[in-house]
């Protein structure tokens, strides 16, 4: 094989430079560390642009087939990037305004009634005759109690560690604060500007690129709509999920309903396992009254998640992001693994555009392959 002048050109080049990161290591990882550090409130802004683009395209489109005069085409950008922060604005000021109350109370329930809790939750065990032989298997009610008091103990330590964590991280308020301004200022420019920006890009993506360009806007589309699809339709049933279990709660006179339902509802966001997580954190809230009433929770929760699934799910969300279940189940593992609650949210349409991906590409080879063998056959 003979190499043109470019090509050797370009392999030396590689060559050196791979020599220069494997020798200083070290160095290439802080500047990388750097850049990327310098570069958050970039990136950050950048999916506030791809979240708040969803509502101002909604708003967009209300304020064009409702308010048919001349004038709104040239305010309706602004009106709608306004009124799209706005929204999301109210939405946080209103859940943190409502689960941080009952959080606390909660975590001073636990603190302040960890024995008694315990006590009554094993004196209740204690009374069904096949737990009982369990609790024996475990070594008697004194072992089973000390096992409780440590996981306990665990995981107040771990609820205290997260609020130690949150109050110091409020020693760098200011400096967040001007990334959040910077993030938000940033995605208001790409999002005023969006149609020019887009422009630009597939301009310089089609001159540097080459042959390869039409791949990339191939992918990027597949990504965009798995983005959009997860998003939106994850919200709705988010809101649905969370609005029935309020009802419910609110019914049957579960304590922390709001508070819960907000908790499973953004939990939600996840598919498949997100509503566990939620589930989760009510049970251990409400054991803080009753334990009777968290397993009358948790059977409340299952059956909602039921009904739910199958009447209302496969309707509102379906297929939207084009991904088998199994496949969201190990996405959301190694998204979890690799960048926690948000490396979940992001893991599973990341996942639904390669999946998408390598289905077009055996598609396109069966029929590739089946027309080779027609003409072959001739």
């Amino acid at each position: 094989m003979k190499f043109t002048k470019n090509q050797f050109i370009w392999l030396v080049v590689l060559f050196f430079s791979c020599f220069l990161i494997y020798t200083y290591w070290e160095t290439v990882v802080s500047i990388c560390n750097k850049i990327f550090v310098a570069s958050q409130p970039f990136l950050f802004g950048a999916g506030i642009a791809f979240v708040v683009n969803i509502l101002m395209s909604f708003y967009e489109k209300i304020l064009i087939k409702f308010i048919p005069f001349g004038f709104i085409t040239k305010i309706k950008r602004p009106v709608s990037l306004l009124l799209a922060f706005a929204t999301i604005g109210l939405i946080f000021t209103w859940v943190v305004f409502t689960v941080l109350p009952d959080l606390i109370d909660s975590i001073n329930t636990l603190i302040s009634q960890d024995r008694s809790a315990i006590n009554n939750l094993i004196n209740w065990l204690l009374k069904n005759k096949s737990l009982q032989k369990i609790i024996q298997d475990l070594g008697g009610v004194t072992q089973v109690r000390e096992l409780i008091n440590s996981y306990s103990a665990q995981l107040l330590q771990q609820i205290m560690n997260g609020l130690t964590n949150f109050l110091t991280s409020l020693t760098s308020l200011p400096s967040t604060l001007i990334n959040l301004f910077i993030s938000i200022v940033f995605s208001c420019y790409v999002l005023v500007g969006k149609e020019k920006l887009g422009s630009q890009v597939n301009r310089l993506v089609d001159v540097y690129l080459g042959r390869y360009g039409k791949t990339f806007h191939y992918v990027v589309a597949i990504l965009n709509n798995r983005f959009h699809n997860f998003f939106v339709y994850q919200s709705i049933e988010a809101c649905i999920l969370g609005t029935l279990c309020y009802i419910g709660m609110r019914i049957f006179n579960f304590p922390y309903a709001a508070t819960i339902s907000i908790l499973i509802g953004f939990s939600a966001m996840i598919p498949v396992l997100g509503a566990y997580i939620g589930v989760t954190i009510g049970t251990i809230l409400i054991m803080t009254h009753s334990v009777i009433l968290a397993l009358l929770f948790v059977a409340y929760v299952v059956i909602l998640q039921q009904f739910e699934g199958n009447l209302i799910y496969p309707y509102v969300v379906g297929g939207s992001t084009g991904l088998p279940v199994v496949w969201v189940i190990l996405a959301i593992t190694i998204g979890s693994a690799l960048g926690g609650i948000l490396g979940m949210l992001v893991s599973v349409p990341v996942a639904a555009t390669l999946y998408q991906i390598v289905k077009d590409n055996v598609v396109t080879r069966e029929k590739a392959k089946a027309v080779a063998s027609l003409e072959n056959s001739d």
